[in-house]
C-alpha cells in the first residue's frame, strides 16, 4: 500500500487500512463503489493497491479518465483487448489491432463493447471523473446494469460526478476518504522528511506549519516536504514555507 509523491517515491498508505479493505470487497464481488476525496486523500494509490493486491483473482480494468467519450471508448477497448478478454477478441481483429481500433466510429465501438461486455463481464475502475457527460452516462448505464459487472469510480465530490451521479446515488456504496488522524498525519512527515532529507533543516515549525495548513491531507504532506527539499524554497536552515504553501496550493487546487 502506498502514496506516490510528484517523483515517484512511494509511501505506506497509513491510516488507510479499512479503506483499502472496503474497495478490495468491492473488487471481490464484484459490487459498484464511489470513492470520493478531495485531491491528495490517496484516492488514485488505494485502487491501485486494491487491485495490486488482489492480482489476478479479480478481473478489473483500470482507466483514468477522459470526459472525452471516444476517447474513453478507445482505451476500454485497447484494455480489454491487451488483458485477453476472449469475447472481444472475437469480434475485433487480432492481426493489427491498432489500424482497426483506428477506424472505429464511437457508435460502432459502443455496440461492440455492450456485446463483448455483456457476455463477458469485467470490473471497470474509472479513476478521476469530472463532470461526466449524459453521452458517458448513457453509455455506462448500460454496462452499470449488466448481470455481472460493477462499477468502481473515483472522483473529488459528487458534484464532480456530472451525469454520472445518476448512477451513483447509493449513499450506501459511497466511501468518503476524510482526514487522517492527527497521530498518523504526524507519521508521515517524519517518513517524509527522511526521504527528502529534510533533517538538516530547521523542521520544527515548519512540521507544525505543514501539518496545520495541509489538515491531514496526506497527498498535500507529502508534496510540501518533497518541495522543501528544493533550494530554491529554503534560506540556510530555514524552509520559505509561504511561496511553498502557495505553490502546493496552485497544484492542489488547480
Amino acid at each position: 500500500m502506498k502514496y506516490l509523491s510528484q517523483d515517484t517515491a512511494a509511501f505506506p498508505l497509513i491510516g488507510r487500512l479499512s479503506e483499502l479493505q472496503r474497495i478490495k470487497h468491492a473488487l471481490r464481488k464484484p459490487e459498484p463503489l464511489l470513492v470520493l476525496g478531495p485531491p491528495g486523500s490517496g484516492k488514485t494509490e488505494l485502487v491501485r493497491a486494491a487491485i495490486a493486491d488482489l492480482g489476478q483473482c479479480q478481473r478489473a480494468l483500470y482507466l483514468v479518465y477522459t470526459p472525452n467519450v471516444h476517447g474513453f471508448l478507445l482505451d476500454l477497448t485497447r484494455a480489454l483487448f491487451e488483458r485477453g478478454h476472449q469475447r472481444l477478441q472475437t469480434l475485433a481483429p487480432v492481426n493489427d489491432f491498432d489500424k482497426w481500433l483506428s477506424q472505429q466510429t464511437s457508435v460502432h465501438l459502443k455496440g461492440l463493447l455492450w456485446t463483448a461486455l455483456e457476455a463477458e463481464p469485467r470490473t471497470i475502475v474509472i479513476d478521476g471523473i469530472n463532470r461526466a457527460s449524459f453521452p458517458m452516462y448513457r453509455f455506462l448505464q448500460r454496462l452499470y446494469f449488466t448481470r455481472g459487472m460493477a462499477l468502481l469510480a473515483t472522483a473529488r465530490d459528487a458534484v464532480s460526478l456530472g451525469a454520472l451521479g445518476r448512477l451513483f446515488w447509493d449513499p450506501r456504496a459511497i466511501l468518503h476518504l476524510g482526514p487522517l488522524h492527527q497521530a498518523d498525519a504526524a507519521h508521515l512527515f517524519d517518513l517524509a522528511a527522511d526521504r527528502f532529507r529534510l533533517r538538516d533543516l530547521d523542521l520544527e515549525d515548519f512540521r507544525h506549519k505543514v501539518l496545520d495548513s495541509a489538515e491531514s491531507n496526506p497527498g498535500q504532506i507529502i508534496e510540501m516536504c518533497r518541495m522543501a527539499s528544493n533550494p530554491i524554497y529554503v534560506s540556510g536552515k530555514h524552509i520559505k514555507f509561504a511561496p511553498l504553501r502557495i505553490d502546493t496550493l496552485m497544484r492542489f487546487l488547480g
